[in-house]
């Protein structure tokens, strides 16, 4: 498991089993008991057939016993036990909803369970504005091809002769690294400018993208630190989750009030991260795995 949530899994699991034991009380027991001891008491008279110091002696006296009473308390202890849901939990609920037909990748609705087996794209604001960040690798690598085709344009020129124009073919292949490399910078400021409007409107810094499905990740679920999550992993993996909303560009919901449409700006903004799609679907991830 890459990424695990585990409150999901247990209400998925709690549904499934009509109920979820995670605890079993611990008890004690305690039995009080009495008991009792009968006093007996009699008179007796006899001579003693020893001599204590040369002295007969007659002994005469009395046996006295009293009633006793003994409290005795017992106590029966028994272990505590908690169940906690581990891994397996999810093998359960896996199982059920594969075995049952709920998954729905097929045009899903709201509600309904989607499982996808691909190679996702990791979209993690806080890596990629550090990528782009004015002392990020996007920026040098910008600086380094400038320095490279200038050196190269003027290693170029100076294999010409002088008066010498350079072949039509060749100009043209300059004028278009020169383009390249130029806009390569302002495409640069851009994206730093597109990823901040992004992170300051979406509540969540990572996110998981398939061909038509945006996941938002929480960082909890994470099972690895999630910070190196978009540079660590990669291929295909397995993807359970259940659609929470979808965003359509030719479906307009009716909107009853100003602050509503807002979610206008929202929901295209989400669509713009994706290329060519005019639906999309909006999953909350239960289990990423392999």
């Amino acid at each position: 498991f890459l990424y695990y949530n585990q409150d999901s899994v247990n209400s998925f699991l709690a549904q499934i089993e009509q109920g979820l034991l995670v605890k079993e009380s611990a008890g004690q027991e305690e039995a009080d008991s009495y008991s009792t001891t009968t006093g007996v008491q009699s008179d007796f008279t006899g001579d003693l057939s020893a001599k204590v110091l040369g002295i007969g002696t007659a002994l005469k006296g009395n046996i006295h016993g009293e009633d006793t009473g003994t409290e005795v308390t017992t106590d029966l202890i028994r272990n505590v036990q908690e169940k906690v849901m581990h891994d397996y939990a999810f093998e359960r609920v896996y199982n059920h909803v594969v075995g049952s037909n709920l998954v729905n990748n097929v045009n899903p609705k709201i509600g309904d369970i989607v499982l996808v087996n691909e190679v996702p794209t990791f979209l993690d604001f806080n890596y990629f504005q550090a990528l782009f960040a004015d002392n990020g690798p996007v920026k040098m690598t910008n600086d380094e091809n400038k320095r490279d085709l200038d050196k190269n344009i003027s290693a170029i020129k100076a294999m010409v002769p002088k008066g010498v124009q350079l072949p039509p073919e060749i100009k043209q292949q300059i004028d278009d690294l020169k383009a390249a490399v130029n806009n390569a910078e302002p495409e640069r400021k851009n994206m730093v400018k597109t990823i901040e409007v992004i992170r300051n409107i979406l509540p969540y810094n990572r996110f998981l993208m398939t061909e038509n499905m945006l996941m938002p990740l929480d960082d909890d679920n994470f099972r690895d630190n999630p910070n190196i999550v978009a540079f660590k992993y990669g291929g295909k993996m397995s993807i359970l989750g259940y659609v929470t909303n979808i965003v359509s560009a030719d479906e307009t919901p009716e909107r009853n009030n100003n602050f509503a449409s807002m979610y206008d700006t929202v929901n295209q903004i989400m669509l713009s991260l994706f290329n060519n799609q005019r639906k999309i679907y909006i999953v909350h991830p239960v289990a990423l795995f392999y």
